[in-house]
């Protein structure tokens, strides 16, 4: 997962140039600026985009809502904003998918870095963490991948969403162990982490959210999770990446757009006003609390970071023989 830096150094130089005019850069007050997300109510994005919108509110004092656009992994968000005057009146809260959809898809009806402006990266957190059957005679990460190593088509990975995040990180790490064991595809990821839990599949990488209730029940046993940090959910747990040397981890990301084109005042405006929302306490913690990082980082790292996402999936689609449809 590409990391951001001198994020403290972007945050304060974005707020200072914010602070000398602001308003001209915006659309006129009274009018709305409207926070994009490509999926429907309750999700992560959507509860970040409606957190940071009073926050920004405030700041540009104009009002900001948020406009839900679910559909085609993310593309019909994308594709309005791209189109949208390139004013600050239209942005988007874009996940993952922004940039993983290049090697799922054959034609997107957006391109992620020439169709947009970047603004900032908004937060990261760790998509996955890899279980094991309860009753795996290795119940440990280096066990694991002692044995993974000792005969390459042992174990058996169930996977539960094709074309996501979780089914990326699950060829990176059999690509980065030689494993050759027989991978399961489910319909999604609750029977898939279900047969886990029952012993028919030996291990998986399973999004947090949906392998925490099987953890505490005992049902799964978690060995590893994703990132560069261990994450505080899980106190003691090792990361893939100190046991396994060459994998990367994939982790989410979300990021504030607009439309190519946008005035450099338009972006330095927004950059402040999403950086001062990203330092409320509520919204820091709820990404903490998770293992993740809260962003801010400066447009031009933003771009920097999306380049760089764009050829680490281009390299996966490359090692898992990965065909666009």
């Amino acid at each position: 997962m590409p990391r951001p830096v001198s994020r403290r150094a972007a945050i304060a130089a974005g707020a200072s140039l914010a602070l000398l005019r602001p308003a001209a850069a915006l659309p006129p007050p009274g009018s709305s600026i409207a926070l994009v997300v490509g999926a429907t109510p309750g999700g992560t994005n959507d509860t970040l985009a409606r957190e940071m919108a009073p926050v920004m509110s405030e700041r540009l004092g104009r009002t900001v809502v948020v406009e839900n656009r679910a559909g085609a992994g993310g593309n019909l968000a994308a594709q309005h904003v791209a189109r949208a005057r390139p004013d600050g009146g239209t942005l988007l809260v874009a996940f993952t998918s922004h940039t993983l959809n290049t090697i799922l898809q054959r034609s997107l009806p957006y391109r992620p870095l020439e169709d947009f402006t970047p603004i900032t990266l908004l937060a990261q957190l760790p998509v996955s963490v890899l279980v094991v059957r309860p009753n795996l005679p290795e119940q440990t990460l280096a066990a694991f991948v002692a044995a993974a190593r000792a005969a390459p088509d042992r174990f058996s990975f169930a996977l539960g969403g094709l074309g996501s995040s979780v089914h990326m990180q699950t060829v990176m790490a059999r690509v980065a162990l030689g494993l050759t064991g027989p991978e399961v595809t489910f319909r999604g990821t609750a029977p898939a982490i279900a047969d886990v839990a029952a012993g028919t599949v030996d291990a998986m990488f399973a999004p947090i959210s949906v392998a925490m209730p099987l953890i505490e029940g005992g049902r799964v046993r978690p060995i590893a999770i994703t990132g560069s940090a261990p994450s505080p959910r899980f106190p003691g747990l090792p990361t893939l990446e100190s046991a396994v040397p060459g994998v990367r981890s994939v982790g989410a990301w979300f990021g504030l757009f607009g439309p190519a084109g946008m005035a450099e005042e338009t972006v330095v405006a927004l950059h402040a006003a999403a950086a001062e929302a990203l330092r409320q306490p509520r919204l820091r913690e709820r990404f903490l609390a998770d293992g993740g990082d809260v962003g801010g980082i400066s447009p031009s790292e933003f771009r920097a970071f999306i380049e760089r996402d764009l050829a680490l999936w281009r390299e996966v689609a490359r090692l898992g023989n990965i065909q666009p449809e």
